[in-house]
């Protein structure tokens, strides 16, 4: 019993990891696309909201919170 959840742990972060190392270059790539974006007042306060939201998931490993931040970011940019 021991091993199975051992093993199931230990799966569990090895696919968990390449999905948030994923999370971390599309960030990445957002930050990127913002330096260049042109937003009124309200998209930059928008987008500075999301960014931070993005890194306070990443900072706590939270994949799907930095992959939702980094996907409405993205969306907020005009970007895929």
């Amino acid at each position: 019993m021991n091993r199975i959840l051992i093993a199931s742990a230990i799966a569990t972060s090895l696919f968990a990891a390449p999905a948030f190392a994923d999370c971390a270059a599309d960030f990445a790539k957002a930050q990127e696309a913002l330096k260049t974006a042109k937003l009124d007042d309200k998209g930059q306060a928008a987008a500075k909201d999301l960014v931070a939201k993005a890194t306070d998931a990443s900072t706590k490993k939270d994949e799907a919170a930095c992959t939702a931040a980094v996907a409405d970011l993205n969306k907020l940019l005009g970007a895929k």
